[in-house]
Parts: structure tokens; sequence; C-alpha cells
């Protein structure tokens, strides 16, 4: 199937798992990944209605924001969902609507400090590490709350929500009881901190369960795009 077949096919799963949930299909943000994905396939995505991207690296992202939206003639909708290192916060900023992966002080510091300069608040998702793979980022549940505590001095880290990556299992119903911690960590910092709605979980092989345990936002590339080229930029 092409572009257009596939975007109408997860369009249609992620309208089916909300319904299960009773769930409206409009509570969920689709963003389609485009990591390694061409220029002109991001396009064609455009024209069939998809209208936010998601980037894995920052020098990939900054190479392909311009050069996608000059050949578009309009702006369109990013998120920045790797792993983000403190000297590519400058890359970022006023270029992407939210970053999914913030996991360090340091890093929330640097992107405080440059949005001071030029006078934005940045929205931003706190990585969750559930999971026991060292190879993946983000806090363990238990450091959460004094995170969020000290993101607290930072005025323009606009701290919005969640976001974890489960283990990759065949069978997406072993990835349910990670997903489902994540919103019951949503749900117990809210009484702290209200501001805490999103929860940013669920890829191709598992988004119609996280979507049934209450995500907000799926990361889909492989669903959208297809199988992608073995990428071998750094971040």
């Amino acid at each position: 199937m092409g572009i257009a077949e596939n975007i109408k096919r997860v369009q249609e799963r992620i309208e089916k798992a909300a319904l299960r949930a009773g769930r409206e299909a409009e509570e969920i943000r689709l963003v389609a990944v485009s990591k390694s994905v061409e220029t002109e396939r991001i396009i064609e995505a455009v024209s069939f209605g998809i209208d936010t991207f998601g980037e894995n690296y920052a020098q990939e992202f900054r190479e392909k924001h311009d050069l996608v939206e000059k050949k578009l003639g309009r702006k369109i909708k990013w998120h920045f969902i790797g792993r983000l290192q403190r000297n590519k916060v400058k890359y970022l900023l006023n270029k992407t609507e939210l970053i999914h992966s913030l996991d360090n002080l340091s890093v929330g510091e640097e992107i405080n400090k440059r949005a001071e300069k030029v006078g934005i608040k940045v929205p931003v998702l706190i990585e969750v590490s559930i999971t026991d793979e060292e190879s993946k980022g983000g806090l363990k549940p238990e450091q959460l709350e004094e995170f969020l505590l000290e993101l607290g001095r930072f005025s323009q880290v606009d701290v919005k929500g969640l976001m974890t990556m489960p283990p990759f299992f065949d069978n997406p119903e072993m990835a349910r009881p990670y997903f489902k911690q994540l919103r019951q960590l949503r749900d117990k910092l809210q009484i702290r901190f209200p501001n805490l709605r999103e929860l940013s979980m669920g890829m191709s092989g598992d988004f119609e369960v996280a979507i049934e345990e209450g995500a907000t936002i799926v990361r889909i590339g492989t669903a959208i795009f297809g199988a992608r080229k073995q990428h071998l930029a750094t971040n």
C-alpha cells in the first residue's frame, strides 16, 4: 500500500481503538515519525492530511525542516522525539511545537536559557523509563516528582505531560502494563502538577493498546511510511 492508504488505515485503527476505550478519536494526536524519510514522502503525507511530524535526530531535523517547509511554501508542525543533548537545543527552539524527551536538568536549563533570550515558552514532555533497558533514556518513576519540582525553577519550560517507550513485543498486549503504569503515574502527579495532561506513548506496533490505556499522542512511522532505511546519523 502507498502512503495515502497507510494513513487512512492508521486513522481508522485510531478511531476504532478510541471507540473501544469510550474515547473520542479527536482526543488522540497522530505524530508521523519521519526519521530517515525523504522530504518528498513527507510532503506527500502532508497532502493526505498529516500535519505533525516527529524527528529523532537534531542534525537531521535541522536540515529537513527548512527544506520541507520551503518546498511546501508554508510551515508545518514538528515534534522532537529523540534523545536531546544540551548542545543541540539551539537547533530546536522556534521550530518545534513539542519536545517529547526531556530527562535531564542541564538540558532543561539550556532550553530555559535560550527561551528567555527570545521570549518564548517551550512545551516539553518528560521521558519516563519504565523498563530496565539502559539503551533508552528517561527518568525512573520514583525520580519524577523531584525532577518536576526542580524544573519549576525554569519559567520558560512548560511541562505538558509524560512520554515512554516500552520494550518491543511481537504481541502488543505485552506492552499494556507499561502504558497503564505511565497513565497511573500521570494521574497521581496531576494532583500536584495539574498541567500534566499529555501521554505520548504507542508506536506502529502497539498504538491501539496505548490508546486504550489513555494515550493522547501516538508516534507512528513504519505503519505510515513503511520500513525505513538504516540510519547512520548521530544526534
